[in-house]
């Protein structure tokens, strides 16, 4: 019976989609967030919610949705959004995986119309993936001061094809607004768990080398951020000490694969620009010489290289850009 059911699906919705949804302390969001993927057009659905560790009642969220399709994945220690994902990738039984955050939401029909137009793209076509809303969380008294805006940005070319160059030069391709083929993602190794932000990028870099992307160009995924003003929080992508370890640790792997040229170039000048934000000007010349080589605007790297001696001084030319 359950073998019948089960071909019933794959015939009515298509092939299994596996939903990986890391989440920590995100048990107050999950009725909105995980709930808007049970709530999906698209029906045959393996969502995995792999659980980081938490101190909330993340069990007795889950079970309020009573949703047969959730498994629920719980890590002993805490391991950051890679390890959660990663784990939640080794359990996919889908041939198709989606990823989404724990405190955002998916449009209702967003993994229906990526699933059509997976289906429709030649076989090189690894994934496709959609255009984000970014909002900002304010409070009721505070609305007139919110702001919105749409991610990847619309002068951002190519946005389909083959992305890698484009991806050398930064990433603009948001992770949970993608629809991938899971072989794709176990040929790129999946997340790097050593680090805590640049993740995407990371993992942009080795998945736009195994095929191409297509893009959807409506929002099909809103993400609502707080800002500086509204949270105690250092979140870590604007955190410069994670910032510069990421950039120093990501620019050695491209450096280590043979990559080099002017993208590579500007991000040793990102990466020591972080530096100079901690107070680590002797290391940031480092970088700033090591931008030389490739670089094309020579008198960019020099200013920084001369400014590095003058900390003060590097940070108000930063600020006054």
């Amino acid at each position: 019976m359950k073998i019948l059911q089960t071909l019933e699906v794959m015939l009515l919705y298509g092939d299994l989609i596996s939903v990986v949804i890391p989440v920590y302390n995100r048990a107050h969001a999950v009725s909105r967030s995980v709930g808007s993927i049970c709530a999906q057009s698209y029906k045959n659905l393996d969502i995995i919610v792999v659980d980081d560790c938490s101190s909330d009642d993340i069990v007795g969220a889950i079970k309020s949705l009573n949703d047969p399709r959730i498994r629920l994945l719980r890590h002993k220690k805490n391991g950051g959004a890679s390890a959660a994902r990663n784990t939640g990738i080794s359990a996919a039984e889908g041939k198709l995986v989606a990823f989404h955050d724990s405190d955002d939401v998916s449009i209702f029909d967003r993994l229906e119309r990526q699933m059509k137009l997976l289906s429709s793209l030649p076989s090189e076509y690894i994934g496709v993936y959609s255009a984000l809303l970014s909002y900002t969380i304010v409070p009721e008294e505070a609305y007139s001061q919110s702001s919105s805006h749409m991610l990847p940005p619309a002068h951002r070319s190519p946005l389909s094809g083959d992305l890698f160059r484009g991806t050398l030069e930064g990433n603009f391709v948001n992770t949970p607004t993608m629809l991938l083929k899971k072989n794709a993602v176990l040929s790129a190794h999946s997340f790097d768990e050593r680090l805590r932000n640049n993740v995407d990028w990371d993992f942009t870099l080795r998945l736009t080398q195994q095929g191409k992307l297509q893009f959807i160009s409506q929002p099909l995924y809103l993400a609502g951020y707080a800002t500086h003003k509204t949270t105690t929080h250092d979140h870590i992508s604007h955190n410069s000490r994670y910032s510069s370890l990421s950039y120093s640790y990501i620019t050695g792997k491209m450096r280590r694969a043979g990559f080099s040229g002017p993208e590579l170039s500007n991000h040793y000048i990102s990466t020591g620009s972080h530096l100079m934000r901690i107070g680590r000007p002797k290391l940031a010349r480092r970088y700033f010489h090591a931008a030389r080589t490739n670089a094309q605007n020579g008198f960019r790297v020099w200013m920084h290289i001369v400014l590095s001696y003058s900390p003060r001084l590097h940070a108000w030319a930063r600020r006054s850009r």
